[in-house]
């Protein structure tokens, strides 16, 4: 099945910037009164609201859990955990196309040009390499215990890989899809990003209660920052001034102060924990938006989606995103699109 044309597992204040206008995100807050779960689907798509969702969904199925957008927002990649499948939506029209992959799909990220998508094999111990426009796996790669998540960096052509129970972090070349770095981190890495440099890899260490900083160059742990309980993901704002930690035992944020310039030496630098943000109970899923004005936060245990004003700290919007929401990924235009494990949906929350 053709996807596309080949063409195409949670205080300093951030320095405030100059906006070119507000945004409210148009989904809404309402209280959970039913579980509604959605059949699985096989290639076609549905659009529709939940019986207790009133912001637009789009029936994926399968305890649907990574989310990835790819940089012309034209397609949503979503890992099916239980139906072994990439999700891939066509945004234009909401359709859904159905991919084989390995067992039980964690994580998604997509390369800068669109042309493959890297999913995570959770029981599988493997990383599927997907050819978007043919819409089949060209490979799979073997990597540690559990990997959940992973990222793309592709000026220095690596992926790092997140693996659970192996308390490492895979490196991948994705020039040739070889396995070429195993990297020793803390308990239980979960999420990991790449400052926008290519320097540093921040990896979430849930059962340390830390971030691993990887030397992307020397494949080693360069610092390890504290931050609160449970770490989930992390994610690092376009500009590259902050990464952003949900803390899942603690319903905060943790905001870490980055440097700025190239060539630091974080192993004798300062870094740790500038501010830390309120959130919604138990947030995991994490994304920040391409002009780094606004953080998405995916609140596990009341089942909403906050964003956060970067400039001022505070949390402008909560919206009621599914039963058991997962992962955030935003697109460039700002719209969120959250993964809602037991709906077997993927909600979209629209900037106004």
């Amino acid at each position: 099945m053709t996807v596309r044309s080949a063409a195409k597992h949670r205080k300093s204040r951030p320095v405030s910037r100059v906006r070119l206008g507000s945004r409210r995100w148009t989904g809404l807050l309402v209280p959970v009164v039913a579980v509604a779960t959605a059949a699985t689907v096989t290639g076609g798509g549905s659009v529709a609201v939940a019986a207790d969702n009133p912001n637009p969904t789009v029936i994926v199925g399968g305890d649907p859990q990574g989310v990835a957008v790819d940089p012309d927002g034209k397609h949503v990649y979503v890992a099916s955990y239980a139906d072994n499948a990439l999700r891939v939506i066509d945004t234009a029209n909401q359709r859904v196309a159905s991919i084989h992959v390995g067992a039980n799909p964690r994580g998604v990220a997509v390369d800068p040009d669109s042309r493959h998508a890297f999913v995570t094999n959770y029981a599988e111990n493997s990383v599927s390499v997907v050819d978007t426009a043919g819409g089949k796996v060209i490979h799979n790669i073997p990597v540690g215990a559990n990997p959940t998540a992973v990222v793309v960096f592709p000026r220095d052509h690596y992926a790092f890989v997140t693996n659970y129970y192996g308390n490492t972090v895979s490196v991948i070349n994705i020039t040739n899809l070889k396995l070429v770095g195993t990297v020793p981190v803390g308990a239980h890495p979960d999420g990991v990003a790449i400052d926008p440099r290519g320097e540093f890899a921040y990896v979430t260490n849930s059962g340390s209660n830390s971030v691993s900083v990887i030397d992307v160059h020397t494949q080693k742990v360069a610092r390890t920052v504290l931050v609160g309980r449970s770490p989930q993901k992390v994610a690092i704002d376009p500009d590259g001034r902050h990464a952003y930690v949900t803390n899942y035992g603690d319903n905060n944020v943790s905001v870490i102060d980055l440097p700025t310039q190239l060539g630091v030496d974080l192993y004798n630098a300062l870094l740790k924990v500038d501010n830390t943000i309120p959130v919604g109970i138990n947030p995991r899923g994490l994304a920040v938006d391409r002009d780094s004005h606004h953080a998405f936060v995916v609140n596990v245990g009341d089942e909403t989606l906050s964003v956060i004003d970067t400039a001022t700290g505070t949390v402008i919007s909560t919206s009621y995103v599914g039963h058991s929401p997962d992962e955030v990924a935003v697109a460039p235009g700002g719209t969120a699109y959250v993964t809602a494990r037991e709906d077997g949906t993927v909600t979209v929350i629209r900037p106004s």
